[in-house]
């Protein structure tokens, strides 16, 4: 068993659990609320974020929550970051992994060009260990989570994966942010929109109404000559937005300019959490 690496953000609870089904190891870190400066607790019900691509992200998620809590910008939550317990701060055990982990459909290899042959597919075992792993392991620990408010987030691949729960398990989370989504089945022929398709098919009414979708993406990344440009993720969270409003959910997008695919993170979250844990919520 691989120990949990020491926190690098003061106050995190970093573990390491092993879900059945899912063949790896993931390193689970969890942030608590922040004091808000000289006023005590921040007031309010606390929401739990759960946010993949951790080894990524998680320590942007969290500055951007501790700095809305601080300013009331946001309500008081819990953030959790899902990483890899294998993953060494160099990425690529995290490149192999998410592919598989964050990819709806079955488990296949593909041939990407210019980056040879990618594991994909698996999205419902990582969802399976999330629900039935994770939050309860979670809930254990951090008592005030249980009964809380369910917030997702996902970029690029997450954002795939955050899109195909939504359509799958939509009563799961109560709010998802979905950042520079991958909306479509890897490899992407231009204008793919699989997952976009997949909200259109739902019934009426299968997404609960008190449901709240944030997308967001990068300005630059359908510009001419950008390698991401046939994903047209600009495009679909457009259609996706329209999509969602057409099943009666609440939704926000923003497309942030002059940003690319990875520089639209930190603004992305930041305004995510604006969006998915007002303040007082």
């Amino acid at each position: 068993m691989t120990d949990p690496a020491p926190p690098a953000i003061a106050g995190v609870e970093t573990f390491v659990i092993h879900p059945g089904g899912l063949g790896t190891g993931l390193r689970i870190s969890i942030a608590r609320p922040a004091a808000r400066w000289g006023r005590g607790e921040p007031v309010g019900p606390v929401s739990v974020v759960f946010l993949t691509d951790a080894d990524y992200a998680f320590g942007t998620v969290v500055e951007a929550s501790r700095l809305g809590q601080f300013g009331a910008e946001v309500g008081p939550m819990v953030v959790v970051g899902i990483g890899y317990a294998d993953e060494r701060g160099d990425y690529a055990f995290v490149e192999q992994r998410r592919g598989i982990d964050f990819y709806r459909g079955p488990r296949r290899s593909l041939e990407v060009p210019g980056l040879g042959s990618l594991e994909i597919g698996g999205a419902d075992a990582f969802l399976a260990a999330l629900l039935d792993t994770v939050a309860p392991e979670v809930e254990r620990r951090a008592p005030e989570t249980a009964g809380a408010r369910r917030i997702l987030i996902g970029m690029s691949a997450g954002g795939h994966f955050a899109a195909h729960v939504l359509t799958q398990r939509p009563d799961a989370f109560q709010g998802y942010a979905l950042l520079s989504p991958a909306l479509f089945d890897p490899w992407p022929a231009a204008g793919d929109e699989q997952l976009v398709e997949a909200v259109r098919a739902l019934p009426s009414g299968a997404i609960p109404s008190d449901t709240t979708v944030f997308l967001s993406a990068g300005g630059c990344e359908e510009e001419p000559g950008n390698p991401l440009a046939v994903g047209a993720i600009i495009s679909n969270v457009y259609r996706m937005r329209a999509a969602l409003a057409a099943q009666g959910v609440t939704t926000e997008l923003a497309v942030f300019a002059g940003e690319t695919h990875n520089s639209s993170l930190g603004v992305g979250a930041t305004r995510a959490l604006r969006v998915l844990v007002p303040p007082g919520r």
